[in-house]
């Protein structure tokens, strides 16, 4: 297997002041949990291509029995992570699938972007040229928190990948991650 070449980490929380939303004049919890991106070390190009009109970027965690499109029986994931660039509408970021230990799942998962060059919308992908990387995806045990890595042409081995992390095999270079991030609103509007 090849050594793993992270590009980038990124760390995304929910918000308590996004946690609701004003529907009908009514204040109510999101119907999805959304993860603002809040730190990040590396770099990704695609990452510039998924910031919403006001230069920040998101991800909705939508589970796959809320999209009849997504119902694949047993090979669709457990989640997709959707974010809202500017004018391109709601854009998949990656299924998420999730590391199972003895039949239970775990705060670890891993996906990859999509592999067309236009999505269904007609709309270019925004990650196209990216499309042989790999995420990896770390959950806090309460689902505030998300820390993705990316793996720069991650995609082949990102099972193996997904193994590692959950056995934590990459700490060490997680925690240097973490230690690099910075805050992702002065590193976005530079």
């Amino acid at each position: 297997m090849n050594a793993a070449k992270f590009a980038a980490y990124l760390h995304f929380e929910q918000l308590q002041e996004l946690k609701t939303v004003k529907r009908n004049g009514t204040v109510e919890p999101r119907k999805h949990p959304r993860y603002d991106l809040v730190a990040m070390a590396g770099y990704w190009p695609a990452l510039d291509k998924l910031k919403t009109r006001d230069g920040k970027v998101y991800f909705n965690l939508v589970p796959s029995d809320k999209n009849r499109n997504r119902q694949q029986g047993g090979t669709a994931p457990d989640y997709y992570l959707q974010c809202n660039p500017a004018k391109m509408g709601s854009v998949n970021f990656s299924g998420v699938r999730f590391y199972t230990d003895e039949g239970r799942l775990t705060s670890v998962a891993s996906g990859e972007p999509y592999d067309k060059e236009k999505l269904r919308s007609g709309m270019p992908n925004p990650m196209y040229e990216q499309r042989k990387d790999g995420f990896l995806f770390l959950f806090s045990d309460d689902r505030e928190r998300l820390e993705v890595l990316v793996l720069e042409d991650g995609l082949r081995f990102i099972d193996a990948y997904r193994k590692q992390l959950y056995f934590g095999e990459f700490d060490d270079i997680l925690n240097d991650m973490r230690r690099q991030a910075v805050s992702a609103e002065r590193t976005l509007f530079e």
